[in-house]
């Protein structure tokens, strides 16, 4: 190897050194970073879960029967094209139907709804377009 070619490896020597030594020293400032915001967050955790378990302790000494919470919320279904007016929509995984401001968005490629009876971007559960 002549000369300056053995130069710029031992150039490329130290930049990876440098490198390697600064990418040790943010791993290290990173993973102390990350243990003192998780410490933070548990403290502050443990300390509202303690406020709120307080408050509800309080309110349940109002009332005369401990209150329950109904977890059995209805699931929102999806609106569905009615085959009268849109057609082209039936299945189509595109198909918006909710009303904004008492206007039907039917999807985002026909907000007013295909004017034909077939839909070019019509797209099923199982197409993988």
């Amino acid at each position: 190897m002549e000369e300056w070619q053995n130069e710029i490896a031992a150039v490329f020597k130290d930049l990876t050194a440098l490198f390697d030594g600064f990418g040790r020293e943010l791993t290290e400032l990173v993973e102390e970073v990350t243990t003192e915001a998780q410490d933070i967050l548990n403290l502050q955790w443990d300390e509202l879960k303690e406020v709120l378990t307080e408050i509800w302790q309080e309110l349940e000494l109002e009332f005369e029967e401990p209150t329950s919470f109904n977890w059995d919320m209805p699931i929102p279904t999806k609106p569905m094209p009615d085959l009268a007016t849109h057609p082209a929509c039936v299945g189509c995984i595109n198909y918006n139907g909710s009303a904004y401001s008492g206007n039907l968005l039917v999807c985002g490629m026909h907000p007013y709804g295909c004017t034909s009876d077939t839909c070019a971007d019509w797209e099923g559960e199982n197409d993988l377009n």
